[in-house]
């Protein structure tokens, strides 16, 4: 064996490159470690070591395949401070063979650049596309081979058996949460589970190193960084734009992915057809702050199908097309979530939504029950109609309510005329027993037939029958600490949300039916001379600066991200529909969320107003019926009957005195 004094000068030269960069190896064990090296792989060891001196512990990637053995030669003898080479491309230690611009990549990496060197149409789909294996590409050839075997364990086609789902993966501490579960994805900063990894692609973040928003896949020092700041490319950049990759769409953003959706959306529209607002709806969606929103609507939504269905008849879009699309509920809710859309982006014009749904529905009826098709629609067009459009104009806001309103009194009607026209009788020969019996089947719903009882009698279509209004529970309102402490929560307290807050200081103080809160439009909330002003009714209210201050940060707060939010609702209380405040049933369950109760919050508020203001003066500044502010005035005057009862008995039977 030769004897370090003996070694060759190169040898020495070798070893002291090691010893300088790994101050822990002692110089006989390095002088040990080079005898026992090949010539070649001396040669080449050296000639790299001299060309970088940190290579032993950089973990570089451009470290040959000799550097490479040495480097593991070093860590099998207990050596510390040595780095193994990780993968140019994906960051991953293992073997690197092939050398590349930059570095070395491993063996998938290397198919992986080898395929995208190979890039032409391919054989089975025909799109230009990296064509890894006899110039098909990649998903077609998994497709293939796919199509020829089963999983072994879920009996699925797979290209592997076991497929990807049932491949048992060994558990491992995640580097970023640090739990023990299955790798999802080796980073450069270590192995990541799945929840982690899907949280790190659809949430990309500014690089704290380059300031570029990507995802974060790298360490230095305390801080994770993007790829190229630890000299790994990224592995999750746009093709198109080099920006963080879609988490639901291959090698394209979120952004581009939406721009080749639309560019397939509006491919078969003319260009008269395409231009003006059409036009401007595309950019708006193209341009939406939240461009993963948009991909979703675009991919999965019946209500972008039915819009692609529309475009590609080549005709402008039109409220009848819409209504021939309805066939029943789910084509009824996604043709007007798609009628939301178009409105609100000025595609079609605004219509009365109101007459039409009620018309719509009264054909619907008419059509299961035409013999009384003539009384039916006289009832509607000459009573419902004409009161829903009044109260409509009267109170600004949604139609949902009227809506319904109309719907149960249409198929009352209906029903009542059909139960009648069963037991041999017309609604002219329609007795008070017969009627009786009806209500009395169903008391809890039959009551609203009353309407149309009473506008058949002034038509002379009936006699003159009695339906007695539905009967209703006394309302039960807060004892006056839960009040106004529910109250005094929702002003202070900053941990509930912004709505929540508003909606039930608006319900606690002002006894509003959540019909109308949820239905209150900017434009009610005024400033004059400094002082904040609250129209829901026709007197402005002038409000405290505490509740002032909260109504103010509710409309000046942003809008919520998504596509719809390029458009102008103009409601104090958004929904998730394009240009559409927040349900009534929606705001009822965020208030119960937070335990507070609707009806009797209401009741206890209105019975504190109707205490201090005649029904003259809290009917207009409420928006209330001049009967309904009388009725409430009467439920919270104080009841003297007990006490002058109590104060005639004593008068009548003398004083009482304890006896001896």
């Amino acid at each position: 064996m030769t004897t370090p004094a003996s070694a060759p000068d190169s040898w020495r030269e070798l070893a002291r490159l090691m010893t300088a960069s790994l101050p822990d190896l002692a110089d006989p064990d390095a002088a040990r470690i080079v005898a026992d090296l090949t010539p070649a792989a001396r040669g080449r060891i050296r000639a790299h070591l001299t060309a970088h001196p940190d290579a032993l512990v950089s973990g570089a990637s451009a470290a040959a395949p000799s550097v490479q053995a040495l480097i593991t030669t070093l860590a099998d003898h207990g050596v510390t401070g040595v780095r193994a080479p990780a993968c140019l491309r994906c960051g991953r230690v293992r073997p690197l063979r092939r050398a590349v611009p930059g570095g070395r990549v491993c063996l998938g990496c290397e198919g992986i650049l080898a395929a995208r060197g190979n890039i032409g149409p391919c054989t089975s789909c025909g799109k230009t596309v990296p064509r890894p294996s006899r110039d098909t590409c990649a998903a077609c050839r998994r497709r293939q081979i796919a199509a020829t075997r089963n999983c072994s364990k879920c009996g699925k086609p797979a290209e592997l058996d076991p497929c990807a789902n049932c491949r048992p993966r060994p558990a491992t501490p995640c580097s970023l949460c640090h739990a023990t579960a299955p790798v999802t994805a080796r980073w450069p900063l270590g192995p990541v589970c799945t929840p982690c990894y899907r949280t790190a692609r659809s949430r990309p973040m500014p690089c704290p190193g380059c300031g570029r928003t990507r995802v974060l896949i790298g360490r230095a020092e305390y801080h994770r960084v993007c790829g190229p700041c630890v000299r790994v490319p990224d592995p999750y950049a746009c093709e198109r734009c080099a920006g963080p990759r879609s988490y639901k769409v291959g090698r394209l953003c979120d952004r581009c992915a939406v721009a080749d959706h639309l560019d397939d959306l509006f491919a078969g529209v003319s260009e008269a057809t395409a231009a003006g607002p059409l036009a401007a709806m595309r950019a708006a969606l193209a341009q939406a702050p939240d461009a993963g929103t948009v991909l979703n609507w675009l991919r999965g939504s019946r209500s972008a199908r039915l819009l692609r269905d529309l475009m590609s008849t080549g005709r402008p879009i039109s409220h009848a097309d819409l209504d021939a699309t309805i066939e029943g509920r789910a084509t009824g809710m996604t043709a007007e979530y798609l009628r939301g859309l178009l409105t609100a982006y000025q595609v079609l014009e605004p219509r009365d939504e109101l007459a039409v749904r009620i018309v719509r529905h009264l054909e619907r009826t008419v059509a299961r029950h035409p013999e009384h098709g003539a009384l039916l629609r006289a009832y509607v067009r000459w009573s419902l109609l004409p009161r829903a459009r009044r109260h409509q104009a009267a109170r600004a806001g949604g139609v949902k309510h009227r809506i319904r309103w109309a719907y149960t009194r249409i198929n009352l009607a209906a029903e009542l005329l059909t139960t009648t026209a069963g037991h041999g009788l017309t609604i002219a020969s329609l007795g008070q027993g017969r009627l009786d019996a009806w209500l009395a089947a169903k008391p809890g719903t039959r009551y609203e037939v009353r309407d149309f009882v009473v506008w058949a009698h002034r038509r002379h279509h009936a006699r003159d029958l009695l339906v007695p209004h539905r009967p209703k529970a006394d309302p039960v309102g807060l004892d006056e600490d839960s009040h106004w402490d529910l109250l005094h929560q929702c002003l202070t307290d900053t941990r509930l949300d912004l709505d929540v807050r508003a909606a039930g200081a608006i319900l606690l103080l002002f006894g509003q039916h959540l019909t109308r809160i949820a239905a209150l439009p900017a434009s009610a909330l005024t400033t004059h001379d400094g002082t904040t002003f609250l129209t829901l009714g026709r007197t402005p209210i002038p409000l405290p600066t505490t509740l002032a201050d909260l109504l103010t940060a509710l409309a000046d707060r942003p809008a919520p991200r998504g596509w719809a939010a390029n458009t102008s609702a103009g409601w104090l209380f958004p929904g998730h529909l394009p240009g559409a405040h927040i349900s009534a049933a929606a705001l009822s369950r965020r208030l119960a969320a937070h335990h507070i109760p609707n009806r009797p919050a209401r009741t206890t508020a209105l019975v504190a107003l109707a205490c201090d203001l005649p029904p003259a003066v809290l009917g207009p500044m409420l928006g209330l019926h001049p009967i309904t502010a009388v009725q409430w005035r009467r439920r919270a005057a104080t009841d003297w009957t007990a006490y002058l009862q109590a104060r005639q008995r004593a008068l009548t039977d003398g004083p009482s005195y304890p006896g001896p």
